[in-house]
């Protein structure tokens, strides 16, 4: 009995462990990226109460603005594609057109596929490498055994 409640607790742990290592934390917003600058600078500088009400405003501002300009970046991205994929389209053929629209997709799938093999900047853990054995030769030339 007591090795079914070992085994019991230990298959317990791996899950939780397993579900704890998803990341389902939410984008912060401005105001909470500020709030969490400032108290970490207050907390390691020694700031007093007026110090840290001035670099919260200064980190609140920097971070809207930095949110607008990445949002005004990503809609600029998405035209220049959609401009880009219009020129193209108005080159090809329609049997072209079809195989052009075959190869976008399986690009896109390969893609998915190395981001769920390998993770990617939203906070999913990329898979471990392998530290162990020697390491091939680097950029710049060829390895030397001196």
């Amino acid at each position: 009995m007591k090795k079914v409640l070992i085994v019991f607790a230990l298959s317990m742990g791996f899950i939780v462990q397993g579900y704890s290592q998803q990341d389902t934390r939410p984008e912060r917003t401005p105001e909470q990226l500020a709030s969490r600058a400032a108290g970490h600078m207050a907390e390691k500088l020694e700031l007093d109460d007026a110090q840290k009400q001035r670099i919260y405003e200064i980190q609140l501002k920097h971070a809207t603005e930095r949110r607008q300009r990445m949002d005004a970046m990503r809609q600029e991205m998405k035209a220049y594609q959609e401009a880009h994929q219009a020129d193209i389209s108005a080159v090809l053929t329609p049997e072209q057109k079809v195989k052009w629209e075959e190869m976008m997709r399986q690009r896109k799938e390969r893609t998915n596929a190395w981001r769920d093999r390998t993770g990617d900047r939203r906070g999913r853990q990329p898979m471990p490498r392998n530290r162990g054995g020697e390491q091939g030769p680097r950029r710049g030339g060829p390895r030397t055994n001196s």
